[in-house]
This record gives structure tokens, C-alpha cells and sequence, in this order.
């Protein structure tokens, strides 16, 4: 309830930013915004969410059996890979762009160059909600980024076009910016939870182990990622900017339909791994069917309107430009996610159970079939043809994970 009500929140915010975006920048401008956010979300995956995946399952299990010394490790550790890493991609990526760039407002490269400042922001904030959510203080861990991020986002977004200076460079300064004050406000909640034995407990590393998840943890992140990036990417280079801005409306409307499962996920993740440590399969499948009901339900009542009547709500929401553009890839994706949120969280059950490869494999053959999809279908359809794409790869991955939910765990994957 914690967690839902800070989504609950935190969606008008998230809702008025991308209309403030769509409406002032224009399908152009909202297409170069959006463009540049799905790379500056890519080239951030190793430090972003594999990283989070790995502190959560990993701190709550150290803080489940005590183990203090390799729980301080793992922070320390974690932080150093973080930095390290954020150095090499602002170093190699940065050396490109600038070697690129035409210094314009509307040119890719040096809008690159402004994005590269978010990801060291995003592995450090994903450090803090990881662990967070680890030691069970699942609203605190989202709080700065579901509440305080967008809300920050969209006051500078809103001071920059009350003086006329909002374009896609001081939109992604603007983004940089709420990340640095989310991290801040992390740090804080961060060491305010740590547990009172850190502090007198000596160090203890098995980085090798902690690779070894990581590595997988990120492909999975990686795939997933692409999965929900791949359309706009290939748009970027076999489309238009403005089909860019239609399928980013689009996927922003269809992502309300997962607005539960999301919630759910966010809640079960560390009581799947405990759970499972102690073979406790009654409460892994009630986790499993009582998270699938509660998500399915507040999942319909959002997929129906976008599925039948998206026209009018894309017309009021965003404007009247964007309507033949978005009306046919909202409804194509708000049906798929409405079956995604049906099969409930098997994906999570696998990665927080100790069996993330058999998520990876779901998504890369979720990836190539979405890939190779769009490749076919943008040339000749555009954004819809995108959304077919990525619905495609969505109802591979479900089934995928479905059978492996079944083999691996003995469970149900249902809301019976």
C-alpha cells in the first residue's frame, strides 16, 4: 500500500512532464528528447538497473542471515564499480560525441554530450534503492526517484519555459540535474537504514561471486532494456523524429497498464528470496497468485480506454498533432501489456529465486524476435509498426518465462 500510494503520487507528476515535453517541444523536438534519453538509458545498464537487481537480492539475503562483514563489502565494492565504469562510458562515449558534434541544439551528438552527465547519477542512485529495497524499506528506496526526481524534473522544465528557454538540450539538463538532487536525498535515507553492525564489522569481499551474479543480472537488464528501447532506437535511424515522439507517447501511455505489476514487484522481490532460502513454496504461490490478482485488477479499467477510445485521450492529453501518429501503437501496446500484467511476475519469481539466466534467455529470444520484427515493419508502418514489434517480443517473453516459471519452480504462474 506504501509503495502504491507513492506511485499513486508520483504518476500526475510523471504524466505532467511528459505532456509539458510533448506539447512545447513539438513532435520534433520531443523525438530528439526522447531519442537521446533511450541511449543515455542503454550505455547506463551495467551501473543502472543490473546493479540494482544484484544489491537488492544480495542485501537481503547478508541482512537475512546476518552476514555483516560481506553486507559492508558488497557497499563498498559496489560503489567502486560504479564510478569506475561511469568514468570509462563519459570517457570512450564523450571522445566520440565531442569528435562528432556540430554544436547545435538540434544535433544528436552534443545533445549526447549533455546526456552523458546522468548516468554516474543513475548507477549511484540504483546503489541506494537496491540496497534499500533490500533491507525492506521498499517506499524509501523508490521515493527519490518515483516522487522527487520527476517533481524536481518538472519544476526546472516549467521555470525553463516560463523564460522561453525549453528546448531538448536544457530538457536533458534539466533531467541531469533532478538525478544529482535524488541521489542526495538517498544517501541520506541510505545511511539513515544502514543496520548499527556495519559499523564495527571488518570487511569481508567475494567480488568473484558478485561478478559472476552481476554479469548475468546486467544481460538480463540489458535485454529487458532493449526490449523496451529497441523501437525508438531503430526509429532514430530508419524513421523520423516525429514517429520517435509517437511511439514515446504511446509507450508512456501503454506503461499505466503495468502500473501494478510494477508496484507488486517492487513490494514481493525480497520476500520472493526469502521465501525460497527457506523452501517455503505455500508462500512463494500465494506471492504469486494474490500479486496476480491485485495487478490484473487495476490493470483492465486502465487498458480498455487506451485500447478503444485512444484517440480522444491522446487529442486531450498531449494535442491533436499527435493523434494519427499515437492512436494505433497505444492501443497495440496497451493490449500487450494487459496480457503481460495476466501472467503475473514471473520474471521477478525467476531472478529473485537464483535463476536469472532462464530470465535472460526469455529475453534474448524476446529481443531478437522484437528486433528483427521491427526491422521489418518500420520501413513500412513507422511507430505502429514499432509498437507491433514490441508487442511481439513482450508475448515471447511472457511465454517463455511462464514454462520456465513452471519447470524451476513447481508453481503456478496464475491469479487461480
Amino acid at each position: 500500500m506504501g509503495i502504491g500510494g507513492l506511485k499513486v503520487l508520483a504518476l500526475p507528476v510523471g504524466l505532467a512532464v511528459s505532456i509539458l515535453l510533448a506539447r512545447t517541444l513539438g513532435p520534433e523536438g520531443y523525438g530528439q528528447y526522447a531519442f537521446i534519453m533511450s541511449v543515455v538509458t542503454i550505455i547506463s545498464l551495467p551501473i543502472n538497473q543490473g546493479m540494482r537487481q544484484l544489491m537488492t537480492r544480495e542485501v537481503a539475503s547478508y541482512h537475512h542471515g546476518a552476514e555483516w562483514g560481506l553486507l559492508r563489502g558488497l557497499l563498498r565494492r559496489s560503489h567502486q564499480w560504479v564510478l569506475f565504469l561511469s568514468l570509462i562510458v563519459a570517457l570512450v562515449l564523450g571522445t566520440v560525441a565531442a569528435f562528432n558534434a556540430s554544436w547545435e541544439i538540434s544535433d544528436r551528438w552534443t545533445l549526447l554530450l549533455i546526456g552523458l552527465l546522468i548516468p554516474p547519477f543513475l548507477g549511484l542512485n540504483a546503489l541506494r534503492g537496491g540496497a534499500l529495497r533490500g533491507f525492506g524499506n521498499v517506499v524509501l528506496s523508490q521515493l527519490p526517484e518515483l516522487l522527487v526526481n520527476p517533481a524536481l524534473h518538472l519544476t526546472i522544465a516549467l521555470s525553463l519555459f516560463a523564460f522561453g528557454l525549453l528546448n531538448p538540450a536544457t530538457t536533458i539538463m534539466s533531467q541531469a540535474l533532478a538525478a544529482v538532487v535524488a541521489l542526495m536525498l538517498g544517501t541520506y535515507f541510505l545511511y539513515r537504514k544502514l543496520p548499527r553492525q556495519l559499523h564495527d564489522t571488518a570487511l569481508e569481499y567475494q567480488s568473484g561471486k558478485w561478478i559472476r551474479a552481476w554479469i548475468p543480472f546486467t544481460l538480463l537488464m540489458a535485454a529487458s532494456q532493449f526490449n523496451n528501447q529497441i523501437g525508438i532506437l531503430l526509429l532514430g535511424w530508419l524513421g523520423t523524429d516525429e514517429q520517435i515522439a509517437a511511439l514515446r507517447v504511446a509507450d508512456r501511455g501503454a506503461k499505466l497498464v503495468i502500473f501494478s505489476l510494477g508496484v507488486v514487484n517492487l513490494v514481493i522481490a525480497p520476500h520472493i528470496t526469502r521465501a525460497y532460502r527457506d523452501a517455503n513454496r505455500h508462500r512463494l504461490q500465494q506471492l504469486s497468485r494474490q500479486s496476480s490478482r491485485a495487478a490484473l485488477a487495476i490493470a483492465i479499467p486502465l487498458a480498455l480506454p487506451m485500447i478503444f477510445f485512444g484517440g480522444p485521450i491522446i487529442d486531450l492529453v498531449v494535442g491533436s498533432e499527435y493523434v494519427a501518429l499515437s492512436v494505433a501503437p497505444l492501443a497495440i501496446l496497451a493490449s500487450a501489456q494487459l496480457v503481460n500484467v495476466a501472467f503475473g511476475s514471473v520474471g521477478m519469481f525467476l531472478v529473485m529465486s537464483g535463476f536469472e539466466r532462464d530470465t535472460l534467455f526469455g529475453q534474448l529470444v524476446a529481443l531478437a524476435c522484437n528486433a528483427l520484427a521491427a526491422i521489418i515493419l518500420i520501413p513500412r508502418f513507422g511507430a505502429e509498426g514499432a509498437a507491433y514489434a514490441a508487442a511481439i517480443g513482450l508475448l515471447t517473453w511472457n511465454f517463455i518465462l511462464a514454462v520456465k516459471f513452471v519447470q524451476r519452480l513447481k508453481l503456478r504462474p496464475s491469479i487461480f
